[in-house]
């Protein structure tokens, strides 16, 4: 089965770094539901590991939602990857496996030396890359659904800080 927390946090996050960016305030749980296309409450659980990470805030009520915590800029990947998956590593062995030759004696211990080489290499790159980055990234491939607003000749569009 394929994990698809980190995947749906970080579609979150940039949700909530965009609605910064443009000044736009809270987004509702369902709106990132509606956002994501999945069930709200996969949502609620993403959005209890990221506040607990202290990586965005939320308010109940009727006007509450979620807001980043702190500057898109200053979010990593490897910030949202941790809160939603922690320390687990992405991949687990086997340990059930009866030691009957060289292979099965010590596949375990080759594969968690493996697995925590990869850990590292994939939180360094997760670390080099911000909300704000990417965001940027994907403003500039645009698309059907970008949040552009098409700026009058001659007069560029103003962006507000923070994201």
């Amino acid at each position: 089965m394929v994990d698809v927390r980190f995947a749906s946090a970080l579609q979150l996050m940039l949700m909530l770094a965009l609605a910064g960016r443009e000044g736009a305030g809270l987004l509702s749980s369902s709106e990132l539901a509606d956002g994501l296309a999945t069930n709200p409450s996969l949502i609620r659980k993403l959005l209890a590991s990221l506040a607990a990470a202290g990586l965005i805030v939320t308010s109940m009520g009727v006007k509450g939602g979620s807001r980043l915590a702190r500057p898109a800029r200053e979010i990593t990947l490897r910030d949202v990857y941790l809160a939603v998956l922690g320390e687990r590593g992405l991949f687990a062995g086997r340990s059930d496996i009866p030691r009957r030759c060289v292979v099965t004696s010590n596949i375990e211990e080759m594969f968690s030396e493996l697995s925590h080489e990869l850990e590292a290499a994939t939180l360094a790159v997760l670390a080099g890359r911000t909300l704000a980055s990417e965001l940027d990234r994907l403003e500039q491939r645009g698309g059907p659904c970008s949040h552009k607003k098409r700026a009058k000749a001659g007069k560029p569009r103003a962006r507000a800080s923070g994201a």
